[in-house]
């Protein structure tokens, strides 16, 4: 067998598209070595502007995360934040800490209710978590976190200005930090926070997030698209959400994404959701080297989700 043959095609792969998508790093990608310097960052970041909507962002069907200001349950299991050194607790489980840091609570079922855990709870994390420290910025639940994070405010129009700013470098550090971090688990998870960021806020930057996040998605799908029909059961239930949200993405901010591209979007996940349905509802998690587990919305609220979309 020739040495070329025995390159890995993978790793090929992410060489391409490392030199596709690399650009200088900004001054945000360092880390912060003094305690004091702990918002450092703000100052940094211009006044960020929003981009109008058309609308509220209406959520799928999620149960609720939270159960109390600081109380958290994931797996089965309920733990309390007491102080800022619990984000970074690695006692508690790499997936547990990946699911506190995503912020899935802030879409979940009567949101609204918990409104004021909500504020806290993003306060507290941009303190606790300056840029590139921590399991917050590994690129699953960084990308989570910002689109839960400005479906929230689409919501409730309640994010802050130091939290729009923490969105602004939340994106700058996940555009950095794409291609060696690219997901198979959540093949999706990081075009879709680059597009959704790119449309929340407005300038130049932001347009450059959102032709990225159009191409990883586009491959993405593409690359879904050759999957079996039975396999990683997990891996499709994510992308049918990502998916039907960008849909929901594109009435908020009408004309701002392909149409041409939304449509396929949405025809594929109305497609592979059908194929979830025939082959009945699984709940295990995908495995492998580094698991990252996230609750996915139960196949009938998706149903409805892509049915409210129609």
């Amino acid at each position: 067998m020739s040495y070329s043959a025995q390159i890995d095609s993978g790793w090929l792969r992410r060489f391409f598209l490392r030199l596709r998508f690399w650009q200088p790093l900004h001054p945000f990608s360092g880390r912060f070595g003094s305690k004091d310097d702990y918002l450092a960052w703000f100052e940094k970041v211009p006044t960020p502007t929003l981009r109008k909507t058309a609308g509220h962002w209406q959520a799928c069907v999620a149960a609720p995360t939270m159960t109390g200001p600081q109380s958290f349950r994931f797996f089965g299991v309920e733990r309390t934040l007491s102080d800022n050194r619990g984000w970074h607790w690695k006692p508690w489980g790499e997936n547990w800490l990946y699911n506190l840091h995503a912020f899935d609570d802030l879409v979940a079922d009567q949101a609204e209710a918990r409104t004021d855990w909500h504020l806290g709870l993003i306060t507290n994390w941009t303190v606790a978590n300056p840029p590139g420290k921590g399991v917050g910025w590994e690129s699953d639940c960084l990308s989570r976190r910002i689109v839960n994070w400005i479906r929230w405010d689409l919501s409730h129009q309640k994010l802050n200005e130091v939290a729009k700013r923490s969105l602004v470098v939340q994106t700058l550090y996940l555009r950095q930090h794409l291609i060696p971090k690219l997901s198979s688990t959540y093949p999706t998870a990081s075009g879709k926070a680059l597009l959704f960021a790119g449309a929340f806020f407005e300038g130049t930057e932001a347009d450059h997030w959102r032709k990225t996040g159009l191409e990883l998605v586009r491959d993405a799908v593409q690359s879904a698209a050759h999957r079996r029909r039975d396999a990683h059961y997990v891996h499709d239930l994510a992308v049918v959400e990502d998916l039907l949200d960008l849909v929901q993405l594109s009435k908020i901010y009408p004309g701002l994404l392909p149409l041409t591209d939304v449509a396929k979007f949405q025809a594929f996940a109305v497609e592979r959701l059908s194929r979830i349905e025939n082959i009945g509802d699984r709940s295990a998690p995908v495995t492998g080297e580094h698991p990252v587990f996230f609750a996915s919305p139960a196949v009938a609220s998706l149903r409805g989700y892509a049915g409210s979309l129609a």
